[in-house]
C-alpha cells in the first residue's frame, strides 16, 4: 500500500535563535554604560569585565570573547535546528541553546542591576568580593546609564529565550509506495509522491499520467 509521513521543521526557532546570537554578539562591540561621577580607577572596572574606554564602558577582551563563544554556541544551536528533521531530536539543540542563553541573560542582569542600584549590587559578596569595598566607595556619586551594548545584549538573549520556545511547524506529507505494490490489483491509488494526486497502477508499474 501506500504510506504517509508527516514531516515537522524547526527552522524558524532556528533562524530566530540564529539573528538572536547575531544580536548578542553585536552588542559586545558597542558601549554598555555611559559613565558619569564618581571616582572609580580604571583598573578596578576590570573585576565587572569591564573596561573603561572614555566616558563609556565596554566589556574588557575576556569577558568580550566569554559573550561571543556564548553567542556562537546558541548560534551553532539554531543551526542544527534549521538542519533537523528526526524526530525528537530538535528538543535537545532547544535545551543546549538555552544552556548558552542562560549565560547572557544572568550577565545582562547582573549589568542591570549595576546600572540601576550600583553600590547594592557590586556590594553582593558573591559577585565581586575582592574588589568590594575600593568599588563601593568609587560608586558613590556615580550615574551609570545604559548604552546601546547593553541593551542589543538584553534583547538578543530575550529574543533568543522566546525563539527556542517557538514550536516546529507542519510542512508536507510524503507518500510513498511500498514493494508490496506489486501485490495490488490494477486501479486508482495515491500518487507515490503526491498527497493529493492519484495515480493509476497497471499491476506491474504506475501510470505516467496522474
Amino acid at each position: 500500500m501506500a504510506e504517509v509521513r508527516h514531516t515537522r521543521s524547526h527552522a524558524i526557532a532556528g533562524l530566530v535563535l540564529g539573528i538572536a546570537a547575531g544580536i548578542v554578539m553585536l552588542g559586545t562591540l558597542f558601549p554598555l554604560f555611559r559613565v558619569s561621577g564618581g571616582s572609580v580607577p580604571a583598573t578596578l572596572w576590570g573585576a565587572l569585565g569591564l573596561r573603561l574606554d572614555g566616558a563609556t564602558l565596554v566589556f574588557d577582551t575576556g569577558f568580550r570573547v566569554y559573550v561571543v563563544l556564548t553567542a556562537v554556541w546558541v548560534l551553532l544551536m539554531g543551526v542544527a535546528l534549521v538542519l533537523t528533521w528526526v524526530r525528537f531530536v530538535g528538543p535537545v539543540w532547544r535545551v543546549a541553546a538555552l544552556v548558552g542563553l542562560s549565560a547572557t541573560s544572568f550577565i545582562s542582569f547582573v549589568l542591570w542591576s549595576i546600572s540601576i542600584d550600583p553600590i547594592s549590587a557590586v556590594g553582593r559578596p558573591s559577585w565581586f568580593a575582592d574588589a568590594v569595598p575600593a568599588l563601593v566607595a568609587g560608586l558613590r556619586g556615580a550615574t551609570l546609564d545604559p548604552g546601546l551594548g547593553l541593551w542589543l545584549l538584553t534583547v538578543g538573549s530575550a529574543v533568543g529565550v522566546l525563539a527556542a520556545f517557538v514550536p516546529a511547524f507542519h510542512t508536507h506529507r510524503v507518500v510513498k509506495s511500498h514493494n508490496s505494490a506489486r501485490g495490488l490489483a490494477p486501479g486508482w491509488y495515491p500518487a507515490p509522491n503526491s498527497r493529493r494526486r492519484t495515480r493509476y497502477w497497471d499491476g506491474e508499474k504506475w501510470t505516467v499520467g496522474a
